[in-house]
């Protein structure tokens, strides 16, 4: 069971529901009267936060309706249906508004700093220093030395050698597509800030290791250190 964050969860579940049709929600306080009511309300705490963390976007009024029509034993759509709706939020619907926030997220970035340029595949990226190009990236087969730093768009840090004071020695073929072609940009001792969208990073399978869920853009600042050839 996922840690409950007791403070706050009214408030956050107020917000689901405003993003969803955008009426201010007042939530309706009833009295808990056994240990059934408290244990049921954690429950609906505890799916409030894990819908929260999935999709901030969901229709809390349909959500509650889905459980309840479960209970009744009358839900609205068959098996079959309910199958068919998700696969095209997941595929679809939800990649495409992913894709479009990436798309705004980076030509804003862009304009902003006019340093930061696109490649072909979406990868958006300044080079601080460029390196020894003659000590580049020839091969998948390659093996780099690096630090770096990762960060997802709220800034929240992913992974790091920069705080720890350590490297990282990895075959380009291991690292992320939208990183090797990042790091092929510069030679050795070269420095790079790379924004990638999701499918450039991760894609819709996210990475459990890293914490990373799906289709989440990621920034990458780092520093080729090595380059050994194979």
């Amino acid at each position: 069971m996922k840690k409950l964050l007791f403070a706050g969860v009214v408030i956050a579940m107020m917000i689901v529901g405003s993003c969803a049709d955008k009426t201010p929600v007042t939530p309706t306080v009833k009295s808990m009267q056994s240990s059934i009511d408290s244990m049921s309300y954690v429950l609906g705490m505890n799916i409030g936060l894990n819908l929260i963390e999935t999709d901030s976007l969901l229709n809390i009024e349909f959500v509650k309706q889905g459980i309840e029509d479960v209970y009744l034993g009358a839900p609205k759509l068959r098996d079959d249906e309910a199958r068919e709706a998700f696969l095209k939020y997941m595929n679809y619907d939800n990649y495409e508004r992913v894709k479009r926030f990436e798309t705004q997220f980076l030509e804003d970035l862009r304009k902003n700093d006019r340093k930061f340029v696109a490649t072909s595949s979406g990868l958006t990226y300044k080079v601080s220093e460029l390196g020894d190009l003659k000590s580049a990236i020839r091969s998948t087969r390659d093996t780099v030395k690096m630090s770096m730093r990762v960060m997802d768009v709220a800034g929240h840090v992913v992974d790091t050698t920069f705080y720890r004071g350590d490297t990282l020695r990895i075959a380009v073929k291991d690292m992320p597509r939208g990183v090797q072609e990042a790091a092929r940009i510069i030679g050795k001792n070269g420095h790079i800030e790379a924004w990638l969208p999701s499918q450039l990073a991760f894609g819709s399978a996210g990475c459990d290791s890293l914490n990373v869920k799906p289709n989440t853009m990621l920034y990458y600042e780092m520093t080729l250190i090595e380059v050994e050839g194979r």
